[in-house]
């Protein structure tokens, strides 16, 4: 049966599809604004087995959208508090720990046996890490989940092994693009609430990456909603496949916008 804690999540997933989730492995690079809400509501949805890669510390302008974030959590490591936070919740977690975060050296093993990857790592973060990863991928045969809040949204972008890969999508949506708006080129920006995304750039340019708690609750959401389809392909339980590029999904809430867009010139 159950944890009593799933008790009301039984009739959606049902026990057949709980003990699905129960043996899936999510490899989590990166617990903040995103990572770190979407890792909880995944284990809250009964998810048990996690690796989670998070080198960072809670500091005060976390405070506007990261879940964890809190007055007594300042100047803690990230890592410590979400584990904390997942284990009274769930204390029959399984979990393997990265307090480096992921590097070069520890990719290949982070990778090794899971069933979904999660990469949330600061877009300004991480270069030679993200170059590795998709051979990577298609070795262990891994799909890979990303998104970030945009304003009061956020946008979801996942690579399937043997599928387009991140190189190949940003490609495209560079050609389809004239100019960017501080986040994001305007083939994806403009599907967005415009004044916010002026203000936004804005932001950026005078070196502020703007973000709400609406944007973050946006993502986390999202985002764990994409992997928990992933997860549960092949189970009767969901009615759809997941999203991979170079189809995408964005979702704004002040637009009360959602798109399941393409990337490929037509489309």
């Amino acid at each position: 049966m159950a944890s009593e804690f799933l008790n009301r999540a039984v009739p959606i997933f049902t026990e057949d599809g709980l003990a699905v989730l129960r043996d899936k492995a999510v490899a989590f690079a990166g617990l903040g604004g995103v990572g770190g809400g979407a890792f909880l509501a995944l284990v809250r949805c009964g998810v048990r087995r996690f690796r989670l890669a998070e080198n960072g510390v809670f500091d005060p302008p976390d405070m506007n959208r990261q879940a964890a974030a809190f007055g007594q959590t300042m100047g803690r490591p990230k890592l410590d508090v979400y584990v904390e936070l997942a284990r009274s919740i769930n204390p029959d977690l399984k979990l393997e720990c990265f307090p480096e975060g992921i590097t070069k050296g520890n990719l290949d093993g982070f990778l090794a046996g899971g069933d979904v990857y999660v990469g949330v790592i600061d877009a300004e973060k991480g270069h030679d890490v993200k170059m590795m990863t998709p051979p990577l991928l298609q070795r262990h045969g891994l799909p890979m989940f990303t998104c970030g809040a945009v304003g009061f949204g956020a946008l979801l972008v996942a690579h399937e092994p043997g599928g387009m890969m991140p190189e190949e999508f940003w490609r495209l949506v560079q050609e389809r693009s004239e100019g960017g708006r501080g986040l994001l080129p305007s083939f994806l920006s403009d599907l967005f609430d415009g004044p916010v995304m002026e203000r936004i750039a804005e932001g950026c340019a005078s070196g502020v990456l703007p973000t709400t708690a609406i944007g973050g609750l946006a993502a986390n959401a999202l985002l764990a909603c994409e992997v928990l389809t992933c997860l549960l392909r092949g189970t009767g339980l969901v009615d759809r496949e997941p999203v991979f590029a170079p189809q995408f999904t964005m979702l704004d809430f002040l637009s009360q916008q959602l798109v399941v867009g393409d990337a490929r010139p037509g489309a």
